[in-house]
């Protein structure tokens, strides 16, 4: 199993408004974002889940769907490392701490709140204060501006287990959104530094397939699921292997009706980013800016390619935009 912070203790009381963090319980949910294992049997009885992941459901959900790392949400490049993974490693030096061999996967984020939670109980005065502000910049820096989107998915995409693990720790992050305060003045600094989303006709077309693939910079988490679910809903073949190249291959076979299904799909993730705003704040409002700019672009190229239908010149999407 992957390294994570670690600890044991009961709910601990935090925050002015007299909240509890339910620490025992968010080490428990971190442990089901990481691969099955005997841990999770017991855990699976203790909360009520059911049956217990088989390896194949992790896989089916974590490997080839949704990816559990903030840099994959927040970087954008849309993959794993990066300079977003940097900064989430630079917050675990900041602690003092020797960041884990992952430090954006999702159990150790999960498991570092945690062991700031319980120690934040622990505390008076300014120590106190201290350690609740590092909690409240792991919450909206490294949590927020992804997890929640990434959850929501994940009910939509799967049941079972996983399904309910995500409905559940949604909830529990909410809870601690709302009972931190966490709405900030300012955006996190990952969605800060954002770039906007490239114009095909400007940038070419592999800078815009790779920004659809990026949520960060798209607004929405476009899966091998959806990509699926689309050239069924389109009559269209599906290329196996990676997104982009499914993607580039529906987009050669009917341009105009793939770009007109995905800003429909940008348009409703935005949407469930905007139901967060009342209480995510600008970070829900940020991503559903983003997959309306993103939705609009679609749009509009699918006007484009309406009125023009070139034929296809070969490559990867060349249908998509003058500049592709």
């Amino acid at each position: 199993m992957r390294d994570r912070a670690t600890g044991d203790g009961p709910a601990t009381e935090s925050g002015d408004r007299g909240m509890s963090t339910p620490v025992e319980l968010l080490r428990s949910l971190a442990v089901f974002a990481e691969p099955p294992g005997a841990e999770h049997e017991r855990l699976t009885e203790l909360l009520g889940f059911g049956a217990p992941p088989e390896s194949s459901d992790y896989s089916d959900v974590f490997l080839f769907q949704l990816y559990p790392y903030a840099s994959v949400h927040l970087g954008p490049e849309g993959m794993m490392g990066g300079e977003a993974r940097d900064r989430v490693a630079g917050f675990w030096r900041a602690l003092g701490q020797v960041p884990p061999t992952e430090p954006d996967h999702l159990a150790g984020l999960l498991g570092l709140y945690a062991a700031l939670a319980e120690r934040e109980g622990a505390l008076d005065g300014a120590e106190r204060a201290l350690v609740r502000q590092s909690r409240h910049a792991l919450l909206h820096e490294h949590l927020a501006p992804w997890v929640f989107g990434f959850l929501g998915r994940t009910q939509e995409l799967t049941r079972g287990v996983y399904g309910t693990w995500a409905e559940l720790l949604s909830r529990v992050l909410q809870a601690e959104v709302v009972g931190l305060d966490h709405r900030d003045d300012r955006l996190p600094l990952h969605l800060r530094l954002v770039a906007e989303m490239p114009d095909p006709n400007v940038e070419g077309g592999k800078a815009f397939l790779a920004g659809l693939l990026a949520p960060v910079l798209s607004g929405m988490i476009l899966t091998r699921a959806d990509l699926a679910r689309l050239a069924g809903e389109l009559d269209l073949g599906l290329r196996a292997g990676e997104r982009r190249y499914a993607l580039e291959h529906m987009l050669a076979q009917n341009p105009v009706s793939v770009l007109r299904a995905l800003a429909a799909e940008a348009r409703r993730q935005g949407a469930m980013h905007e139901q967060r705003a009342s209480w995510l704040g600008k970070t829900a409002v940020f991503l559903a800016e983003q997959a309306r700019r993103t939705s609009s672009m679609l749009d509009e190229l699918a006007d484009e390619e309406g009125m023009e239908q070139p034929e296809p010149a070969g490559g990867e999407a060349a249908t998509v935009g003058a500049g592709a």
